[in-house]
Parts: C-alpha cells; structure tokens; sequence
C-alpha cells in the first residue's frame, strides 16, 4: 500500500503542485479536512511493525531471508526518514505556511518534492521486492513434503 499511494502522489498529486501560488490554494482548499500525512502516519508504522515481526518470526531457518526481511525493515524506516527530514519541510512551506514566497521558489520547492518522492519510492519498491523475495523463500521452505535443502534426496 505504500508504494502505492507513493506513486500515486507522484502521478497525481505532485504534477498538480507546479503553478503556485493558485495551484497551492486549490491544494489547500482540497486538503481542508485531511491530508496524505493522515494515512501514512497509520500506514507506515503498521508497516514497519509487521516486517519486524516477520523478521522476529523468520530469524533462525535461513539467514538470506532474515536479511532479506531486514532489509526491507531498515528501507520502511528510510522511507520515514526521507519523509521526516525531507518531505515534512517542503510540505510545510507548501502547504501550511503564507504563500508570500515568489512563485519560482514554490515551483521550486514542489519540483524538490516530486523528485524526493521518487527516491521515497524507490526505497519502498526495494523493499517490497525484499519482503516478497522473503515470502517466496519462506513459502518454498515450508511447503509440505518439500525439502529442498536436505541432502537426503541426494543420497538416495
């Protein structure tokens, strides 16, 4: 879900920001009630939360899975740190903060924002991609009747 709603603020919301300061006063007026930073403040722990208790969970069987699952733990957490460090700041002076900034450094501060985001995704795509490589492996290595790192078969 996060890589999702990631590329779809890049799709969607971020080619709109460009055009300040009447594109920042739309987006405003449209984020009157809520914003994104509602859904990733609950998403994004959740997140994080439960790729520690695959990794909990999954800690001893194989180690390229534990780091793996790792992996993708510490690139969720990258993506919160991007977001904090990053993100937060140019949201705060496009969205919250008097729009007496020139209309060149909105633009420029919605242009940092856009490309932050892909960086913010390519994080999260990484780590899907660890967390789905791990259930992969997981699957396989426990699946009834499977074996596939005994010698057994070998020596029959």
């Amino acid at each position: 879900m996060l890589l999702g709603t990631g590329a779809y603020e890049s799709v969607v919301v971020a080619p709109n920001l460009p055009g300040a300061p009447s594109s920042l006063e739309h987006a405003r007026g449209f984020y009157r009630a809520t914003n994104p930073g509602t859904f990733f403040r609950v998403l994004s722990p959740g997140t994080q939360i439960v790729l520690l208790l695959a990794l909990l969970c999954n800690w001893g069987p194989v180690p390229v899975t534990r780091w793996r699952l790792a992996g993708a733990l510490a690139l969720a957490i990258l993506g919160d740190v991007i977001t904090f460090k990053f993100h937060y700041p140019r949201n705060t002076i496009l969205f919250s903060d008097p729009l007496t900034r020139s209309a060149a450094d909105l633009d420029r501060v919605a242009t940092e924002w856009a490309a932050g985001n892909y960086v913010r995704i390519g994080a999260i795509l990484t780590a899907v991609v660890l967390a789905m490589v791990s259930l992969i492996r997981i699957a396989r290595d426990t699946a009834p009747g499977e074996q596939p790192y005994s010698n057994s078969s070998a020596t029959r």
